[in-house]
């Protein structure tokens, strides 16, 4: 108030609008779009050419060794980590000498002790290799003790998980493609920043399939997410020959003959193998070795009888069906055995023929 008794003119209005704060004005989010380039720049560009650990058959990334149950995975990893650490061949291979991780986690230093003394006596002097039997899991570890492993040993050019099974973790509530795309990613990790191989040692399924590759345990999410597979399958169980078959997404493919040698425990290369039908094949021995003269029936009563005729058959209906299919030619020129296939209104009927000019003639039901 003034002397007047009147309101002063300076005073300030509370709440005149222009002394109130204005809130922060917020920004509109940027628009989400690709990251490009196109492919003049692309080609411009220059990158490393791919490093091998293993000379054509076994580059730097992510990959997969499967086969099923004490079937010498475990011998060819380690002929893998000998081969590299020691800076010398696998078959006629060369490998890129460098410091390698082996974690044999289903063995004991005992047995791996026995092992390196019967694939090769200078194995005990060899400090490149480091073997382990303990690892954390995926989620809970491992990833950390792999990057603390390459601090010390910074040439590292190989590393072996044996088996994929003792790091993974699981997990109720996902499913088996997420889980496996999952695991996959993590430890892709590992290769993204490293300059090495991460090989893992898987299982295959107990069933007969004509592609190799779909044998393994798992979803498909295990194949598409590494840099490649390798399957090593034995003719016979009770056997010593065995294929390799080798499916990388940047090199070439290959199919070796391979025969295991007892005395040394080693995987012997025999030749190659482009994947052409053989009267060695499983499923061709088990028909030679049943056939007399004619069978006639379904695919399902003929895995059962195979079965009975040869405990170690384990074909499935629909897979041997799929292959005397393809083979059919092969039956019928080099082993003097028709096949034929008739569908009736009830089922696909197979007729099997030893020199087979008759199975032509078989009654069309």
């Amino acid at each position: 108030m003034n002397q007047n008794g009147n309101a002063s003119t300076n005073s300030i209005n509370p709440i005149n609008p222009i002394h109130q704060s204005r809130p922060a004005e917020t920004k509109k989010p940027e628009p989400k779009t690709f990251s490009t380039i196109n492919a003049a720049a692309l080609m411009a560009q220059e990158f490393e050419p791919l490093q091998f650990a293993v000379d054509k058959i076994l580059p730097h990334g992510l990959f997969i060794l499967a086969g099923s149950g004490k079937i010498g995975k475990s011998w060819l990893a380690l002929e893998m980590c000998t081969a590299v650490s020691s800076g010398g061949k696998l078959w006629d291979f060369a490998a890129a000498q460098g410091e390698v991780l082996y974690l044999a986690l289903e063995d004991t230093h005992a047995r791996l002790q026995a092992r390196l003394k019967t694939m090769e006596a200078e194995n005990e002097k060899n400090t490149r290799l480091h073997l382990g039997t303990a690892s954390l899991g995926i989620s809970t570890g491992m990833l950390e003790q792999t990057h603390n492993f390459l601090k010390e040993y910074p040439d590292t050019k190989l590393i072996i998980v044996d088996t994929l099974e003792r790091i993974r973790d699981t997990d109720q509530d996902k499913s088996m493609y997420s889980c496996d795309y999952r695991d996959m990613t993590a430890l892709r990790e590992i290769t993204n920043k490293h300059r090495l191989t991460l090989l893992l040692i898987h299982h295959t399924r107990k069933m007969y399939d004509p592609d190799p590759l779909n044998t393994l345990s798992g979803s498909t999410g295990l194949i598409g997410s590494v840099d490649g597979v390798f399957v090593l399958e034995k003719e016979k169980r009770i056997g010593n020959k065995a294929k390799l078959t080798i499916a990388n997404r940047d090199t070439e493919s290959f199919c070796f003959k391979l025969q295991f040698d007892p005395e040394k425990c080693k995987w012997l290369f025999v030749g190659n193998d482009a994947g052409a039908p053989d009267k060695d094949e499983p499923l061709c021995q088990s028909i030679n070795g049943f056939l007399k003269d004619r069978w006639k029936g379904t695919a399902t009563e003929l895995c059962t009888e195979l079965k009975a005729a040869d405990e170690s058959f384990d074909g499935m209906p629909a897979d041997v069906s799929k292959r005397l299919k393809a083979l059919e030619g092969f039956f019928k020129n080099e082993m003097g055995i028709g096949v034929e296939f008739v569908r009736t209104h009830q089922d696909k009927v197979i007729t099997l023929t030893r020199n087979g000019d008759e199975a032509g003639e078989t009654e069309r039901e």
